[in-house]
């Protein structure tokens, strides 16, 4: 293929994003109510709102109610895309209060404010109701809001991920490493499924055209998505060549695909590995871009590089050893018994022949 039809099957690939409706979403304040005592409201409150990129930026206020919940309140409530509920203990709660809020459609998401030295901090918890997750994390420790609550709290509106980071810088930096972590996992699942190609000329990696085709369009709608989470304005083609030119066009696989070269033969392995790894360190030159407002110099963009070789590899290998775990254990299984045919019997002159009447 050449370089122009290689062009035009990306730009025809890249007109199918919805873009319009992906800047949209993103556009949309999420509606958060939170409930209980003032003092806790404000430390979340401060929690959410401290990120990066809030320069200029009007900072969302939470609603913010009080226990108990008499009808009206629970009513409002009803209204928001998340509650947020702030106890020191479930006790604080009635047996009414609970079967309001867990009836009620709206996600719920618990904070169980331990204060002491006996504080904890657990792994997220979902309820018996699908919607209301259970968080334990003491609100004043910086520590334990940045590695449970903020991460946990970033997962509550699935679907609206990118509108909660930029409403609310506190969940940015969490948004945007999730973000990059799952596309590229996705990018480097795709390239352990699609095989083993013959080097694309002119980059130097192991992928069909087809291939780039699709991890590139995974890769600019990351990009783009990384942008509005931070609060970008811009639209997709103003903004997608500024962001090209921060990593370069191909630089990232290029750079991988040298240094994976000397540690993995070719084949499926080295693939996955430059597809996680390309695109891992273009999300995090994006994001470092976004956040210092400045290219990022040769030391740095080393440095990112350096990271995502390194997990580039260790991924790549869990995938591929997975997958084939899976196919030997398909093999292993034994073969489905076929269904015996059932032949009835019948007698020669029981059957009228068709069209005979006999």
């Amino acid at each position: 293929m050449t370089a122009t039809k290689l062009v035009t099957s990306m730009w025809k690939s890249f007109s199918e994003i919805d873009i319009g409706s992906m800047r949209e979403d993103a556009q949309l304040t999420p509606r958060l109510a939170v409930i209980g005592a003032r003092d806790r409201t404000t430390l979340l409150e401060a929690a959410l709102q401290h990120g990066p990129r809030t320069e200029g930026q009007t900072l969302t206020a939470l609603a913010s109610y009080r226990l108990p919940l008499d009808p009206a309140t629970l009513n409002n409530l009803a209204q928001y895309d998340l509650r947020i509920l702030l106890l020191d203990n479930p006790s604080e709660l009635t047996d009414e209060d609970v079967q309001a809020l867990t009836t009620q459609a709206v996600p719920l998401f618990v904070i169980i404010d331990r204060p002491g030295d006996d504080a904890i901090v657990v792994e997220p918890e979902v309820s018996t109701a699908d919607h209301v997750t259970v968080v334990s994390a003491l609100l004043d420790d910086t520590k334990a809001v940045q590695k449970t609550l903020l991460p946990a709290l970033a997962n509550a509106l699935p679907d609206g991920e990118v509108a909660l980071a930029r409403a609310y810088p506190g969940l940015r930096p969490t948004v945007v490493q999730q973000m990059i972590q799952r596309t590229s996992m996705t990018n480097a699942m795709y390239a352990a499924g699609t095989g083993v190609a013959e080097m694309v000329p002119g980059l130097g990696i192991p992928f069909a055209v087809a291939d780039i085709i699709i991890l590139t369009k995974n890769q600019l709608v990351m990009a783009y998505k990384i942008g509005l989470s931070l609060g970008e304005t811009g639209e997709f083609r103003e903004v997608i060549p500024k962001m090209a030119g921060v990593v370069g066009a191909g630089f990232m696989w290029r750079q991988v695909a040298r240094e994976l070269v000397a540690f993995l033969p070719l084949g499926v392995v080295l693939k996955t590995a430059i597809a996680y790894a390309g695109t891992y360190a273009t999300g995090q030159a994006v994001y470092q871009w976004y956040v210092t407002g400045e290219k990022l110099d040769r030391k740095e963009l080393r440095r990112i590089f350096n990271d995502a070789l390194e997990r580039g590899k260790a991924e790549a290998a869990g995938i591929v050893a997975r997958a084939r775990r899976q196919k030997q254990s398909q093999l292993n299984e034994p073969p489905a018994k076929q269904r015996r045919r059932i032949r009835l019997p019948w007698k020669r002159g029981q059957i009228e022949a068709p069209g005979t009447g006999v």
